[in-house]
């Protein structure tokens, strides 16, 4: 009773993968896959495309490069998403999302049930046990695999006044739990995945734009997240923000684009120690170039 909702860059997703779904899934389901070979669609506006052409109760979102790992995971899915105070499951996120633009995995206290490729052969597995429910609450899940129950569209959707094909994760993660329901990564589903997400100019101006929309809510935490992470979340999101710098001026954007963007987001933390670190702002943005980007120092200035 799954609907499987995938955005393709081609007409049709692989044979390999049809196949892989229909001999693990163990339910009934449905692929519906929205063909972007034209580049018609962002993320945002193909899944909502997707929902609108689905028919049964349990929604799951994945990208068209994985296999899954886990007979029965369909079933195993269904249990999870029964609770009907569950929101979102994945199978990677965090517990925590501050208030500085940072992927989760780069804020700690996250977990992972994946096999992820890198450079094309090489790979790492991630198994976690979880507790006893197979589970451990999130904040934030990554896109690479989501599922929801049909009901949650009364609370949530893909926000289409973004575009492109990043940051609908965090975003839709942050509106489950604005709307009372908990996020989870779950253990007893394993997927492998045979990409690398890129963390390029378009990752962080998308994840610039979610952490804006949600300025007034954040930070967001998990219930069980510890006193002591709770307690040092300044320190945390002080350092994000020196990182957030860096990577803005590593992935090309312009020193007036870095320079707004930081501005915005020191007044956000509001701490002398964040205002501090606009003081040669400049300078900084040279360095990071020379030592780290040097072919975006001439970029061209807007």
């Amino acid at each position: 009773m799954i609907s499987i909702i995938i955005c393709s860059r081609n007409s049709d997703i692989s044979i390999d993968l049809k196949k892989n779904i229909e001999s693990t899934i163990g339910v009934d389901y449905e692929t519906i896959i929205i063909d972007n070979s034209n580049s018609v669609y962002s993320i945002f506006s193909a899944y909502n495309k997707g929902i609108e052409r689905s028919k049964f109760p349990f929604l799951c979102f994945i990208h068209e490069d994985i296999l899954f790992r886990t007979q029965n995971w369909g079933v195993n899915l269904m249990l999870h998403l029964d609770d009907k105070k569950t929101g979102i499951v994945g199978v990677a996120g965090g517990k925590l999302m501050t208030k500085v633009p940072a992927a989760w995995w780069s804020v700690g206290h996250g977990y992972k049930n994946l096999i992820q490729h890198y450079n094309g052969s090489k790979y790492v597995q991630y198994e976690l046990s979880g507790n006893s429910d197979n589970r451990q609450e999130a904040v934030v899940l990554d896109g690479v695999f989501l599922s929801f129950r049909r009901d949650l569209l009364d609370y949530i959707k893909f926000d289409e006044s973004l575009s492109g094909f990043h940051g609908y994760d965090h975003d839709i993660s942050v509106q489950s739990i604005l709307a009372g329901y908990n996020n989870y990564v779950v253990f007893n589903i394993l997927i492998e995945h045979f990409s690398e997400g890129s963390l390029n100019n378009q990752y962080y101006n998308n994840l610039i734009k979610v952490h804006k929309k949600w300025s007034d809510r954040l930070p967001l935490l998990c219930s069980d997240i510890s006193k002591d992470v709770i307690n040092n979340i300044g320190n945390t999101e002080l350092k994000l923000f020196a990182k957030f710098i860096r990577r803005m001026a590593r992935t090309g954007f312009s020193t007036k684009e870095i320079i707004s963007n930081a501005t915005y987001f020191a007044e956000i933390l509001s701490t002398p120690d964040a205002l501090n670190k606009l003081r040669f702002i400049h300078f900084k943005i040279i360095i990071e170039r020379l030592i780290k980007a040097p072919k975006y120092l001439f970029k061209q200035e807007h």
